[in-house]
């Protein structure tokens, strides 16, 4: 993906949440708008369309993702 396709994608992305909110679309309070429209298109992420789903990088994946698991837990409630 290009640069300028990229920034293509950012402007339509800007123009239909402005256009939501001109339209009476109403946000709740827990709701955040994200920094980076960008940062949520799966292409860009690291890696991106030509990581390998090599068996140590999912081993990798799914350790990271449970020890935030383990941080996210309330020890003390339980």
């Amino acid at each position: 993906m290009s640069l300028k396709q990229t920034l293509k994608k950012a402007k339509q992305i800007e123009r239909q949440l402005e256009n939501q909110t001109e339209a009476g679309a109403q946000h709740s309070l827990g709701a955040m708008k994200p920094r980076n429209y960008l940062a949520l298109d799966p292409l860009l992420r690291k890696g991106g369309l030509h990581e390998k789903e090599d068996i140590d990088i999912v081993r990798k994946k799914r350790r990271r993702e449970t020890k935030q698991q383990l941080r996210k837990t309330d020890w003390l409630s339980e």
